[in-house]
């Protein structure tokens, strides 16, 4: 029986949309002597591997064979194999939902986004450019832009913890039924909105796994109710204790896996 750590990105292993701490890159490596790691991220593989490449560059081939990783809510999956990474799986999200209720999705979305440009000026936020991304499996809607600079996502941030950007727009796209009867909504990292076909949430990442082994998971975004790690940290706290974990951040991150290889070593001298 292995145990098997999961891990979100943004805020968790880097900060939003930043690079992965050499320490934290300490840390996974004496991890993975005791468990198979997996980083679950709502960001596409890109984005992974580039904020992660302390991580691809920082690890010998061994090692490499128990790392998963694993974008878009885990509904893709990439391990590595014959000396490069190659893409096991994934899901089509367009071909799921059907193209009537895409094109509702993306005529809702640019309806907000209109909306949120009108904000931006009032609110103290630019307008970026690449505001919705489709990534296969699932749709990432970003009011200030993908094209952000982190000054820009600070900005944006800033006014959305003080007027609830997000939180209202999504709102309002959940009192329409052709979407949420098959949609499933939840926030992004700092500055964007995670949408997916219902059960395609974190948890879907368990399924690249054997059911027997031991799950542990740590995400930033745990226990807010549209955060997207709230799914997967409640299946793994309701199956065993203590076995989930928020983190606010790179540092706390390193604590809990310290924490992780304590509880696994003891496990091992029973």
């Amino acid at each position: 029986m292995k145990n098997v750590v999961l891990f979100d990105m943004d805020g968790t292993l880097t900060p939003a949309r930043k690079e992965m701490p050499p320490e934290v890159l300490d840390a996974l490596l004496l991890l993975l002597q005791y468990a198979d790691v997996g980083i679950v991220s709502g960001s596409p593989y890109e984005y992974i591997k580039e904020q992660c490449g302390l991580l691809f560059n920082g690890l010998n081939e061994y090692s490499l064979q128990d790392l998963l990783i694993l974008p878009c809510n885990g509904t893709q999956k990439y391990s590595y194999d014959n000396n490069k990474w190659k893409k096991d799986s994934s899901l089509d999200m367009r071909q799921y939902i059907g193209e009537e209720t895409y094109e509702i999705l993306m005529t809702t979305l640019v309806e907000k986004q209109y909306l949120c440009s009108l904000l931006s000026k009032s609110y103290g936020y630019p307008m970026t450019g690449h505001h919705i991304s489709y990534r296969g499996s699932m749709v990432n809607w970003c009011p200030v832009g993908r094209n952000a600079n982190h000054k820009d996502r600070e900005s944006f941030t800033i006014a959305d913890q003080k007027h609830s950007i997000r939180q209202d727009a999504l709102k309002k796209i959940l009192t329409i039924p052709e979407l949420t009867k098959i949609l499933s909504f939840s926030l992004g990292g700092s500055t964007s909105i995670d949408i997916y076909p219902h059960g395609w949430d974190k948890t879907y990442a368990l399924n690249h796994y054997d059911n027997n082994n031991l799950f542990w998971f740590v995400g930033d975004r745990c226990l807010q109710e549209t955060g997207n790690d709230k799914t997967l940290y409640d299946k793994l706290n309701s199956v065993r204790k203590n076995t989930a974990f928020q983190t606010n951040g790179p540092s706390q991150t390193i604590q809990l896996i310290k924490d992780i290889i304590t509880v696994i070593e003891a496990q091992n001298d029973e």
